[in-house]
């Protein structure tokens, strides 16, 4: 008989053994008020302090990386903001968290992502996988805390009859000798991976710190922000449909999608069935973009294992080698295409226009390298022009009193 044993993490109860400590005097803003803050600031269009922040927690993730380093700083910022303007609202309600609720009802919503799938056919793009019931809502941090449990117990070597159910929810199955013998599908390759262990104990332990960061009263109701995974693709259509097919896919979400229908079908700890509804988010039109926009996205929406925010435990922008079988002449139409149908000019011509109110808060430094990015924008700004000649001479003199 297989038990559940698992706690009603509703209450506030567990908070010290789950690990509250409240007299900690220093704390990381709590995932949630992070990305309702950058949510508002995008709102405002006040792209240049998300971007910042973004990068100086991603960009500290690589060594050595010939890309992601302080030298590239412009061209990175530079690539960050054109992802931004260019953002159709599947992307905008990714980032406000409303993805895949709204997508159910809107049809607006449907009829720009029916146009956004196609385009992805032939256009370099970035996908998402979001954790959501039928009607698009998000598991409760309670039920996320349930998923860890299994997680947990399926890791343990001892639970074979949990683990057997578990690796038995979709092909390819696995004999009950062979889950006796210490064989997971999700933890092996050759053989047991330490490393997938290690991963896997930091998913958890990210899930354990989400559900501390929410308070006792909204821990039953659905998260805000529903746990995902991002990446990129040439063909993001295919490339969804290899997740789907669990080829070459990711293993951690895998398992939960997994562990989602046995809690829902046979376990009975879910009314509803959660599972990954996927979409294409951003269409890339540049080549310089390629290794940006996986990381800046990755981390805009949070997505990593070791917050609770998602599924995402490899590093973002590596594997892209693909876009170089694309020509220059299919950049150029992707480039086309993005100018004409998205505000990308709009936006970039409201950032130059605005700028002022940025440059008073930047030291003389920072204010060079924006004044840097852009030069590089101004290409991007179609026929009509900017309205900030005096904040860019304000630019150019500071730019000029460094260089001296």
């Amino acid at each position: 008989m297989v038990t559940t044993r698992t706690r009603d993490y509703g209450s506030g109860d567990d908070e010290d053994e789950i690990g509250e400590h409240r007299n900690a005097s220093v704390r990381e803003e709590k995932l949630a008020d992070k990305r309702n803050r950058w949510a508002a600031l995008l709102r405002e269009k006040l792209y240049l302090t998300v971007i910042n922040e973004v990068l100086e927690e991603e960009l500290g993730k690589y060594t050595n990386n010939r890309v992601f380093n302080e030298a590239n700083l412009m061209l990175i910022t530079r690539e960050c903001m054109l992802i931004l303007a260019s953002a159709p609202r599947i992307f905008e309600a990714a980032v406000e968290g409303m993805l895949a609720l709204r997508f159910t009802v809107d049809q607006e919503l449907q009829a720009e992502y029916e146009e956004i799938r196609q385009r992805a056919d032939v256009q370099p793009s970035i996908y998402m996988h979001l954790l959501a019931d039928e009607g698009g809502v998000a598991p409760s941090a309670s039920q996320y805390m349930i998923i860890r449990d299994i997680v947990t117990r399926y890791i343990d070597e001892a639970e074979v009859q949990l683990a057997s159910l578990v690796d038995n929810i979709s092909p390819p199955y696995v004999a009950l000798r062979d889950t006796s013998a210490g064989y997971r599908k999700y933890l092996c390759t050759a053989r047991r991976s330490p490393r997938r262990v290690r991963v896997l104990e930091r998913f958890c332990e990210g899930i354990r710190k989400r559900w501390e960061e929410t308070p006792p009263q909204e821990r039953d109701l659905p998260l805000n922000y529903p746990p995902g995974e991002c990446g990129y693709a040439i063909n993001a259509p295919r490339r969804l449909l290899q997740h789907r097919s669990r080829i070459s896919s990711n293993y951690i979400m895998n398992l939960v999608e997994d562990i989602c229908t046995l809690g829902f079908r046979d376990l009975k700890l879910f009314t509803h069935l959660f599972r990954m509804h996927q979409f294409i988010i951003y269409l890339i039109f540049n080549p310089q973009q390629v290794e940006v926009a996986e990381m800046f996205c990755s981390g805009l929406l949070q997505v990593w294992v070791d917050k609770g925010g998602g599924f995402n435990h490899y590093p973002a922008g590596l594997s892209n080698a693909s876009a170089r079988r694309v020509s220059e002449d299919e950049w150029n139409g992707h480039e086309i295409y993005v100018r004409e149908n998205s505000p990308l000019e709009t936006n970039i011509r409201h950032q130059r226009d605005t700028i002022d109110d940025v440059v008073l808060k930047l030291h003389e430094q920072a204010a060079a390298l924006l004044w840097e990015v852009f030069q590089e924008l101004a290409q991007y700004e179609g026929s009509e022009e900017s309205e900030s000649d005096e904040t860019e001479n304000e630019l150019r003199r500071m730019d000029m009193d460094i260089n001296m």
